[in-house]
C-alpha cells in the first residue's frame, strides 16, 4: 500500500493545505510574504505531495524547488516545514513507520530545495533540415 493511500489519498492531502498554511503562517521562522506567494499555487504543492506519495503517476507542475526555497532558506526553516507538514497530513493518527517514511521522501528533496541548481534551457527544433539551410 503507498504512503497515498495511507494518508487517505487526495481528499486529505487537499484538505490539510489551508491548514498547513495556517500553521506557516504562525510559525515566525516562515516570511509571510513569500509564504502566501508560494501558496498561491498551492494546487502546485498538493499535486507534488500527492505524486511524492505515489498517488500520480506524474507531476508536472512548478518544480519543488521553486515551490519550497522561498519558504525554506535555511535547513532549520526547512526541518520546520517537514515538521508542519508532517503534523497537518498525519494529524496525530500516523504509525511511525509511515511518519519515517514521509521524513524520509523530503529528506531526499532536502538537496533540491536548499540548494538549487540553474537547467539550462533546451532548444527544441521542428524544422526539417533542409529548410534551416535555404
Amino acid at each position: 500500500m503507498t504512503l497515498y493511500m495511507k494518508l487517505g489519498g487526495r481528499k486529505t492531502i487537499m484538505q490539510a493545505m489551508p491548514r498547513l498554511q495556517a500553521r506557516l503562517e504562525e510559525d515566525p521562522c516562515f516570511d509571510l510574504g513569500r509564504l502566501r506567494h508560494g501558496f498561491a499555487r498551492s494546487d502546485d504543492l498538493s499535486e507534488f505531495l500527492i505524486f511524492l506519495c505515489g498517488g500520480a503517476p506524474f507531476y508536472d507542475g512548478e518544480p519543488v524547488s521553486r515551490l519550497l526555497s522561498p519558504l525554506c532558506s535555511s535547513a532549520d526553516t526547512y526541518q520546520r516545514f517537514v515538521d508542519h507538514l508532517v503534523a497537518v497530513l498525519f494529524d496525530g493518527r500516523a504509525a511511525q513507520r509511515d511518519e519515517t517514511e514521509l521524513r524520509d521522501l523530503m529528506e531526499q528533496l532536502r538537496p533540491r530545495v536548499l540548494n538549487p541548481k540553474p537547467i539550462a534551457p533546451v532548444l527544441v527544433y521542428s524544422v526539417e533540415q533542409d529548410v534551416l539551410s535555404a
